[in-house]
């Protein structure tokens, strides 16, 4: 999608919906759960049109799977149906349209992907040909594993192999970018509160009017709750399944050794305009961890198994590359990624009490800059734009 598309599409969701839903409240005060990338870019928009806007989390901000992320924003394979693959595609024009607003660190590189299994590579090809037949979609190619080489030539992609060279990725310091945008969300007026835990919704005659928390009542026109993992709990719901984790390495800086995103067999490689080299193991854990990961810790109780993990990690990636023999982990962290059952994001209202909103997906890193439009847009002007009737949560009534 080109620039002058993505502006288009934005001026066709500025026009009146034909899906009004009543009048629009002047001045809405708003509650967004959870100071991940889409809490916080929600929290950012909603502000600068004038909500008066409580941001919550009962951590930090990006103290859940937004910082602990391999922040690879795509809209390419696996994303679909086509509603999934353009609001993916309009994320990618969104971030850009961002950095105009904000010095974020996103490193515009294109990624390569490929796979070690026949079976495997073939659906990969099955997938992107589907994606080709999109009345839209992100430029993507197959190159041969020796172009692949000239791009990036401390990969080894196998011999006579095809690699999907997908151009518009890019990797985001999503940490960073929380920082920033949350900082400016405080200097427009919103106010942030922290280690502060949603306990409970409090509506009347089913209208939301005030929520419970550890640090007391919020009095509120709207919740917003962009909580990840944590959504179902909240909301009494069930649009999830398990989260998974998904294990993140950071290296120290170092010389550029890696162009692109590699999206290798079991782990994935990006490196930052810092130097910073990220590792993102996809696979989860084995089965027999799971009762040990089953409060779900974002850290390794000990050492030694963050050393073994570390190590493994890297081992397996130096089966298809040269340039991490020298490189001084950093920092290691478990990433809980929120999952809906279909795999599609969740987004709109919720139908049993007017004023609760649910945004929560897989692809947060993706969609945020988007996604963070779009319902603020459905909030602040009381409409239901059509884009986004593929992921609202009432499928799963």
């Amino acid at each position: 999608m080109d620039r002058r598309t993505f502006t288009k599409l934005i001026g066709l969701l500025a026009l009146p919906s034909k899906k009004s839903l009543g009048e629009v409240l002047r001045n809405p005060k708003i509650v967004v759960v959870g100071a991940g990338i889409i809490g916080t870019m929600i929290a950012y928009e909603l502000v600068k049109k004038g909500a008066k806007v409580v941001l919550i989390d009962k951590e930090i901000p990006a103290s859940g799977a937004s910082g602990n992320s391999f922040s690879w924003i795509n809209a390419t394979y696996p994303k679909k149906p086509f509603s999934y693959n353009l609001l993916s595609q309009m994320g990618i024009e969104a971030y850009k349209n961002l950095e105009t607003e904000f010095n974020l660190d996103i490193k515009w590189s294109g990624s390569l992907e490929w796979f070690e299994e026949i079976d495997q590579q073939e659906n990969l090809f099955t997938e992107i040909k589907a994606i080709k037949k999109y009345p839209t979609y992100t430029p993507v190619s197959l190159i041969s594993s020796l172009e692949a080489e000239y791009l990036e030539p401390k990969v080894y992609f196998g011999d006579d192999n095809t690699i999907v060279h997908s151009e518009s990725d890019g990797a985001i310091d999503t940490i960073q970018a929380i920082q920033i945008i949350h900082n400016e969300f405080e200097r427009l007026g919103g106010e942030s509160i922290f280690s502060c835990e949603f306990l409970k919704l409090n509506e009347k005659n089913g209208r939301l009017k005030s929520i419970d928390t550890t640090k007391g009542k919020i009095e509120v026109d709207h919740a917003v709750f962009a909580c990840g993992i944590d959504t179902d709990k909240s909301l009494d719901i069930d649009t999830s399944s398990t989260p998974t984790p998904g294990i993140i390495l950071e290296s120290k800086p170092v010389e550029n050794r890696f162009n692109k995103i590699i999206v290798g067999p079991g782990v994935h490689i990006h490196q930052q305009n810092d130097g910073a080299i990220i590792l993102g193991e996809q696979d989860g854990a084995p089965i027999n961890h799971y009762d040990r990961l089953k409060e779900r810790p974002d850290k390794f109780p000990n050492k030694e198994f963050e050393e073994l993990h570390t190590e493994r990690i890297i081992n397996r990636a130096k089966n298809f590359t040269t340039g991490l023999e020298d490189i001084v982990i950093e920092k290691i962290s478990i990433g809980w990624r929120p999952l809906p059952k279909d795999r599609i994001p969740i987004i709109g209202r919720l139908n049993k009490i007017d004023g609760v909103y649910v945004s929560m997906m897989h692809s947060g890193i993706s969609l945020a800059a988007i996604v963070s439009k779009l319902v603020c847009e459905e909030i602040l002007e009381n409409k239901s734009i059509p884009l986004l009737d593929d992921f609202r949560p009432s499928r799963f009534a």
